[in-house]
């Protein structure tokens, strides 16, 4: 347990004015927003409004020819569309349920900005999932929006870690119970159905998804690396096999991205599945941990101080494989856990100062970086 124990803490990273801000959109759409309904509703539509950065709004300005009124009563949700005095559309969000007005906030503009033809914003609606400890030996797992606002438990009881989403239309999850076996499951989230994938004596945690394939830290001997499962075949393929840790797999391409200490500390290396080659990816920082990718993206947590007392630095870096281009993302702190949206063009991460914590979300074409605070510290999660 002991040895699972440490190599946990090596996966999970060792346990704002951060981004030039460009034209992004040079033609913002010039709104006014009308609110009438609870102030917890209002405080979401802000949020929304201000993260996604693609309308020129103001509330209540009588000045702009198109009108957004939005009004929440009854857990329903109705968004009306005006140009001038004129009535465009109605759309009614509705719920069961007040915990579940973030959602529907979060529809409503996705619809607003899908209705004037901007730049997808799909990072909105997706749901989040998120381990959190709650006792020793005891983590939950946890359904959330992307601001963390909503909150509904979905596994208790034991050590339930590092969930991933096992499909695009986010009905199911794999997730792992660790106790004398770390266990892989895969939970549908509306049946409760839930599928055994594998055991291990040491360790295993899916890190990635593509499709039917799969990647998997597993550690039957201890010492852990990456192993793809094909879900349709069932057949289990070794990709690494340094005798040291390799973990945190993710798909890149024909590459697999993952963290290895190859050099004695853990640093960021790509292996080419068609060659077999392995190389560093990164020579930046003092040691590395924790990557994600989308496409021909990879962003990376980079320590970049060396303090013997006290906290020391970790940034995010964004690497561009087709260019090589290396861009700093954040500036101070500790900034761990970096994820991708489902668009790439959003990342989710823990940010850590003082002994506090909070959510970041980086809108990269927008370039500008927005944080949430976190009451309590997350094991993992997965957008």
């Amino acid at each position: 347990m002991r040895k699972i124990l440490i190599i946990l803490f090596f996966i999970a990273g060792l346990f704002a004015n951060e981004l030039v801000i460009t034209k992004y959109l040079e033609n913002k759409p010039k709104i006014s927003v009308q609110f009438n309904g609870d102030k917890n509703v209002l405080k979401i539509l802000d949020m929304d409004l201000k993260v996604l950065d693609h309308f020129n709004y103001k509330y209540n300005d009588e000045n702009a020819s198109f009108k957004v009124d939005f009004e929440y009563k009854n857990n329903n949700l109705t968004v009306r569309y005006f140009s001038g005095n004129n009535l465009l559309q109605t759309h009614i969000y509705k719920s069961n349920t007040y915990a579940f007005f973030p959602f529907l906030v979060h529809k409503a503009v996705y619809d607003l900005n899908k209705y004037f033809n901007l730049p997808d914003a799909k990072f909105l609606i997706r749901k989040v999932i998120y381990s959190m400890l709650v006792a020793p030996k005891q983590a939950n797992i946890y359904i959330s929006d992307y601001t963390l606002s909503y909150k509904k438990r979905l596994i208790s009881g034991g050590l339930n870690i590092f969930p991933k989403w096992a499909d695009e239309k986010q009905r199911e999850i794999y997730y792992t119970k660790l106790g004398k076996y770390a266990t892989i499951y895969k939970y549908n989230i509306y049946t409760g159905k839930k599928e055994k994938i594998l055991s291990s004596p040491g360790l295993a945690i899916v890190s990635d998804v593509h499709e039917n394939k799969i990647l998997i830290t597993l550690a039957p001997q201890g010492l852990p690396d990456i192993y793809e499962y094909d879900t349709v075949t069932k057949k289990l393929i070794r990709l690494t096999k340094y005798s040291g840790i390799d973990v945190s797999g993710k798909f890149w391409g024909n590459k697999i991205a993952f963290v290895s200490d190859r050099y004695g500390i853990p640093f960021v290396f790509s292996k080419d599945l068609n060659t077999g080659k392995t190389i560093r990816v990164l020579y930046q920082g003092k040691n590395q941990i924790g990557v994600d990718t989308f496409k021909n993206l990879l962003v990376v947590s980079v320590r970049e101080t060396n303090k013997e007392f006290g906290e020391n630095t970790f940034n995010l870096f964004l690497i561009n494989k087709n260019d090589d281009s290396l861009k700093r993302l954040t500036f101070g702190g500790q900034n761990m856990y970096a994820n991708f949206s489902v668009d790439g063009n959003s990342i989710m991460f823990i940010k850590r100062e003082h002994f506090f914590s909070k959510i970041g979300i980086i809108r990269l074409k927008e370039n500008k970086v927005f944080y949430y605070k976190l009451p309590k510290i997350l094991q993992s999660f997965d957008w």
